[in-house]
């Protein structure tokens, strides 16, 4: 640079120092190795005073650069590698990259990569980055630690996986496997997890005893399972190019090396490598580590002179140059720097880095501690000296402030340190014009140390509040940074520092500003650096990939709270769904164009919150009414989710029930089949005709019906809900396995079940089980027939499928409980049909008046367990389920946000389980079910019974040539021998009596459940329920003269008032 003008200051001067701090920047960066400055001394000319202290100061940069690229005072800074981290293998000698290239199933290895700078997350990871590797602890993959020498690692490549592909294999190794020779081992990718061949020991290639973490950029040896180390083998040219590589290879491919593993001396260079983290540029390390600063010779002092022999001007002038030495940095002859290390531990640093968001060394990382002494010889001013001493805290401030602003300067520490280093360099650039004011006054004679106390007044304050700031948010990133400038302005007092840690926050919250912008307008995550509050997983992906919409929904974007800045702690829910609505909606309707915000806030920092708040709330409102329209709008313009809802209601909770009807009658023998047997094919085919033969064949959304079978029990779900446990998820292709493998153990289950809930009332009523062995094992032949629980119809079960982004709403636990209260519906229609099955044989009897009193309790006890479920089908269907559902659909017209349309669905459906009792209490469900099992049981014997005899043979003769009263008269005789024949056998009339009092015992127990939780928590629906099944109350009459003295027993009393006996319910 040319010599510093001499005369009046001016914008020369000004053009002058500004080109002297680029100087100083491309110095301290390693853009000028081997700057060196001309002597200093008495006789060096006036005109090179500035560039030495330039030069000096760049020295003094380099040489701090140099000493905390890697540690700063002993503490860890982020080039400290840490398990599961994403690096690149480069070689010391080559300058390239270890690079796995795919080639069929397998890899091609060698060392022609390039250094991995993908960044964000693809689905091709090996094509798109061969050369980046992730690396894991070999005995702990999902340690997530600092590395350290000595540790065992592995090398792992993240395999690809196509939407929908299904592959156990989640990584390949770098692994050692035998040549084709077979006498020697050479390095290869193997996907065998957990082999001795992947296991890699880090060891430092000029000592192997050295301990410590592991930086990046430093030479180790990568030691295999023999102790021989990676190594650079054959140039690819010599040996033909790649080993099984077709068609054309890149030249620049061709110029590297195969991969050896040989040798054990550190020495040699082709043994020696580096790992480095991918998607950051390398090399600024090893720049600054060649820059080694040089003594500097001063100009008008000589070191050799005693200054105690000079007269007290000189001393003054001599001091003077020492001091705006030290002002730009840099070591003068009577002032020294000494830099005391942080006495942080190395530790702490790395596991903040590892942490989290926003904590890269802010647990224990601090800044060196400089300071400046003075070194006079005998004889100095004490006076002069002590002037200088109170100039020397400018001095240390300015040397942490500038080393702040050259480490946390560097790419790893994010867009707000480099923002904000860029507002400190400006400061201390125009700090630098003053001091080359200062000295062209010392120049010309017209500088005294008391002036330059008085010029130095102001910058001492400058310069302490930021070295205030410089140590608070060193080793910080993103919103961290963002906070310690506030903590620091909200300590202080003075307008002055206020406004200007203010300026400090508006300058390093640009970027920040910038990524919340972009977020919450457009739906984008660009944070590359990780410095924002929103975290991307990469691991959670949607179902267009193959992951599941909720945990999608839930996981994928997720909220940092310690990376969030204080400004922003009110808004920053809001912030996270702007964006996440937004991503939705774009995924959905790529070519969709949003209205323009009437003002898109340029955001910028304030400390009138309201000024940012409030354009964060319309944004909000933006993104969120555009996405709750998506889902609202009809077809095609949008999903109608009223209509799939409406949709939903018709087919499982049989809203429009004639089709359910209509597959019964069609398809209840393949229902009735064990469900391992079920012929699913077939009862696709007939569900799909019942459905379009139905009132529900104009529904729009039919097609995405189909049906499939459960492999776990309604009583198993219903127990895993009460105790607020997920539901078991299935996938549609493992159905039909899964019913398979456990048909078996749940009928099993299902009968041990049911026979329980058959002997227990028996015993509680008095009756024995003794009996004719005829009858007692066909009694528990139809038990364990009855309950089913291993048969279709118990396992039979609806699908829906739906596309994304409905599967956010339609997400797999919320398709699993209307799956739940289909299931459970189907069987209440079951057991009614089948007791209907029952009225109709007994329909045969009529016109038999002999045997017509004999089955009268038949009659009865028919008609009140048909009472009974059709009272629990019309309560659940109207009373719970419809009221319930258009509640539900008149609160999506005031949602204002997906995410109340999500709690309202769920708030729906747990109180339709609720009030349905499937997850009010296990007793009551228990209940509920035993009462149904002995119904079903009740009518398959019945019905057994019945159709043996409702169809005797035709009686001899021409039926042609005989009248036909005769053959009707004929016909009733045989029928009534029949009848009278079965009604003679005490077992049945024993069997009859048996099912009354079972069923009335649990049909008592269970309404006497209700009531007890009805009193207890004053439901209103449990009372609801307790009245449609007792209207009249004679189930409670008749359980209030059990309990009370000289009553008369319940058979008696029923013999004795038939007509109330026989009718307890409606239709009886």
């Amino acid at each position: 640079f040319p010599p510093p003008p001499v005369g009046p200051l001016g914008p020369s001067c000004r053009a002058w120092a500004s080109g002297m701090a680029a100087a100083v920047a491309s110095v301290s960066t390693g853009g000028m190795s081997g700057f060196a400055p001309g002597p200093r001394g008495p006789s060096a000319p006036a005109a090179l005073s500035s560039s030495g202290a330039a030069a000096a100061v760049a020295a003094s940069a380099g040489d701090l650069a140099l000493s905390s690229a890697h540690t700063v005072g002993g503490a860890v800074v982020p080039n400290v590698l840490c398990y599961g981290s994403r690096i690149g293998i480069r070689s010391c000698q080559q300058q390239r990259y270890v690079a796995a290239f795919p080639q069929g199933d397998g890899f091609d290895l060698d060392v022609s990569g390039f250094h991995p700078f993908r960044q964000g997350d693809v689905a091709d990871r090996a094509s798109d980055c061969p050369s980046e590797w992730l690396l894991l602890h070999y005995e702990s993959r999902q340690h997530r630690g600092p590395v350290r020498l000595g540790d065992e690692v592995c090398f792992a490549k993240e395999l690809t996986v196509a939407p929908g592909e299904k592959r156990k294999e989640r990584y390949a190794y770098l692994a050692l496997g035998p040549t084709a020779e077979g006498s020697s081992v050479e390095p290869v990718v193997d996907r065998k997890e957990g082999a001795d061949w992947s296991r890699w020991t880090l060891v430092h290639a000029d000592d192997v005893t050295t301990s410590g973490p592991l930086q990046c950029g430093m030479p180790m040896l990568i030691r295999g399972k023999y102790n021989d180390c990676l190594s650079v083998g054959k140039p690819l040219v010599a040996m033909g190019g790649p080993g099984g590589t077709v068609g054309f290879t890149a030249p620049s491919r061709l110029s590297g090396c195969r991969l050896a593993c040989r040798g054990r001396d550190g020495r040699l260079p082709e043994l020696r490598f580096r790992l480095v983290k991918a998607g950051m540029p390398f090399g600024v390390e090893s720049r600054l580590s060649q820059l080694q600063p040089a003594p500097y010779a001063g100009l008008k002092s000589d070191p050799s002179a005693d200054l105690g022999s000079m007269a007290l001007r000189e001393q003054e002038l001599a001091l003077l140059e020492d001091v705006l030495f030290c002002m730009l940095g840099a070591d003068g002859v009577y002032l020294r720097r000494v830099v005391t290390p942080s006495s942080s531990s190395s530790s702490a640093p790395a596991s903040a880095a590892a942490a989290g968001r926003g904590a890269a060394g802010s647990s224990g990382s601090t800044l060196p501690e400089v300071r400046f002494e003075i070194q006079a010889p005998p004889g100095a001013d004490p006076s002069l000296l002590q002037f200088l001493k109170q100039a020397l805290p400018l001095c240390e401030d300015h040397a942490t402030v500038l080393h702040f602003a050259t480490v946390q300067g560097q790419y790893e520490f994010g867009t707000v340190n480099h923002a904000l280093c860029s507002a400190i360099k400006e400061l201390l650039k125009e700090f630098s014009v003053k001091v080359g004011q200062l000295e062209t006054a010392l120049r010309s004679g017209n500088l005294t140390i008391a002036k330059m106390w008085y010029h130095i007044q102001p910058s001492m304050d400058t310069f302490a509040l930021l070295a205030r700031v410089a140590s608070g948010v060193f080793g910080c990133i993103g919103g961290s940074v963002l906070n310690g400038i506030e903590g620091v302005m909200a300590r202080s007092s003075l307008t002055a520092a206020q406004e200007l840690c203010e300026y400090l926050l508006q300058q390093a919250s640009r970027p920040y500003f910038q990524m919340v912008s972009k977020w919450i307008y457009e739906g984008q995550l660009d944070d590359p650096y990780g410095e924002f509050f929103v975290s991307q997983s990469s691991r959670v992906r949607d179902e267009r990939f193959g992951g599941p919409a909720a945990d999608f929904w839930q996981r994928h974007f997720a909220l940092e709270e310690r990376a969030v800045p204080q400004f922003m702690v009110a808004s920053r829910e809001k912030i996270l769904h702007a964006g996440k609505y937004l991503h939705v909606f774009f995924s959905a309707s790529p070519n969709a164009e949003l209205p323009e915000p009437s003002e898109r806030a340029l955001f910028r920092y304030s400390r009138r919150r309201r000024d940012y708040v409030e354009a964060i709330e319309a944004a909000y409102r933006r993104a969120s009414s555009a996405l709750v329209g998506l889902f609202m709008r009809p077809a095609p313009d949008g999903l109608d989710l009223p209509g799939r809802l409406r949709s939903i209601r018709s087919f499982f909770f049989m809203g429009k029930g004639d089709w359910i009807t209509q597959l019964m009658d069609t398809a209840t023998a393949e229902l009735e089949m064990p469900a391992a047997e079920v012929p699913l094919s077939r009862l696709e085919g007939l569900l799909d005709l019942a459905i379009r033969t139905s009132s529900a064949g104009s529904d729009a959304y039919r097609d995405d019906i189909s049906c499939g079978m459960h492999s776990f029990r309604i009583e198993d779900a219903c127990h895993r809900m009460t105790k607020g446990h997920a539901l078991p998820i299935e996938d549609a292709e493992d159905d039909a396995a899964s019913v398979k493998s456990s048909a078996t153990s749940l009928l099993v289950a299902g009968r041990a079940s049911a026979l329980s809930s058959e002997t227990a009332p028996a015993a509680a009523g008095g009756l024995s089980s003794r009996g004719p062995p005829a009858a007692s094992s066909a009694m528990a032949a139809a038990v364990g027939n009855a309950a089913g629980d291993g048969s279709g119809i118990r396992c039979f079960t609806l699908k829906y499928r739906t596309s994304w982004p409905l599967s956010i709403v339609f997400s797999r636990s919320m398709l699993l409980k209307y799956q739940v209260i289909f299931r459970h519906l189907l069987y209440c229609r079951y057991v009614e049909r089948k007791l209907v099955e029952v009225w109709v044989d007994h329909q045969y009897t009529k016109e038999l008046d002999q045997v017509r009193t004999s089955f009268s309790p038949s009659y009865s006890l028919r008609q009140r367990m048909l009472a009974f479920c059709r009272d629990y089908i019309y309560y659940v269907t109207i009373e719970v389920l419809e009221p319930q559902s258009h509640a539900f659909l008149a609160s999506l017209a005031q949602a204002d946000s997906i995410d109340e349309v999500l709690r309202s669905h769920e708030r729906f459906l747990d109180t339709c389980l609720r009030e349905v009792l499937l997850t009010e209490r296990d007793t009551l469900y228990r209940n509920l079910s035993k009462v149904l099992t002995t119904c079903l049981t009740f009518a398959r014997n019945l019905h057994r019974c019945a159709h043996d005899l409702h169809d005797p043979q035709e009686p001899g003769g021409d039926a042609h040539a005989r009248d036909f009263a005769e053959t009707r008269m004929e016909r009733a005789q045989q029928k009534s021998t029949a009848y009278l024949s079965l009604l003679s056998q005490k077992h049945y009339s024993k069997t009859i009596a048996k099912f009354k009092v079972i069923f009335e015992s649990q049909l008592q127990g269970f309404l006497r459940q209700i009531q007890q939780e009805s009193s207890t928590r004053y439901e209103h629906f449990l009372s609801n329920l307790a009245t449609r099944l007792d209207y009249n109350e004679y189930y409670s009459s008749m359980a209030a003269s059990e309990t009370a003295p000289g009553t008369v027993p319940p058979s008696a009393a029923a013999s004795q008032q038939p007509s109330r006996a026989s009718s307890p319910g409606r239709g009886s």
